[in-house]
């Protein structure tokens, strides 16, 4: 079985080939693309054990230039760091691909996962640089099936809980449009548990509703 950078030297020139003509930067396994308002990275990411990968994407409002430990840099920041983290499909986990010995054989299984990435994230990306863009779209009446609205809407999987969300979209829209900011914002402190009452995103809603 090859080794994750074995694995990356076969297939880290021809991803780049394919994800430059699409305007994204970067190298090895991660690309960037950088929008008025969000950052966008997509990527592959090695399995813990190696022998394996999956592949993702993710997404970052500028507006969110904050987290519990201060202010972030959004010029440094890492693809773990971004707010919005999607999966290529429309369940959770998503797929993964095994190494294999041969390059011919590791160049067909980044030909599927390119496949995917047309497929499943380019739409998605699109939804984001729309106007109005999905987080505009997305209303506070459907959060209370969060996950499954937006896997409707998008047709994949996003790893994040309904409560960070609304913190999201309520920092997103506070200084373009402060009523759907009051509303995720009620929304938020509505379902907060007692366990949640020291959550860095609380003052965030307290705030935006002062």
């Amino acid at each position: 079985m090859i080794t994750t950078a074995e694995f990356k030297k076969h297939i880290a020139k021809s991803f780049g080939q394919e994800m430059r003509q699409y305007g994204f930067k970067g190298t090895g396994f991660e690309y960037f693309q950088n929008t008025e308002d969000f950052l966008i990275a997509i990527y592959i990411s090695p399995g813990t054990w190696g022998g394996n990968c999956t592949a993702g994407f993710a997404i970052h409002p500028k507006q969110i230039d904050k987290h519990y430990d201060g202010k972030r840099d959004l010029e440094k920041l890492k693809i773990y760091q971004y707010e919005f983290k999607m999966g290529l499909t429309d369940y959770e986990r998503g797929e993964r691909w095994d190494y294999a010995d041969e390059e011919t054989d590791n160049l067909a299984t980044l030909t599927k996962i390119i496949k995917l990435i047309k497929e499943k994230v380019f739409p998605v990306i699109e939804l984001f640089k729309k106007s109005p863009n999905i987080l505009e779209l997305f209303e506070v009446s459907e959060m209370d099936k969060f996950h499954y609205n937006w896997t409707k809407k998008t047709g994949v999987t996003i790893s994040t809980t309904d409560l960070r969300f609304a913190w999201a979209m309520t920092l997103v829209f506070e200084q373009k449009n402060i009523v759907k900011a009051n509303e995720f914002a009620k929304w938020g402190l509505s379902n907060l548990t007692d366990s949640d009452n020291n959550w860095f995103g609380k003052k965030d809603f307290d705030r935006v509703l002062t």
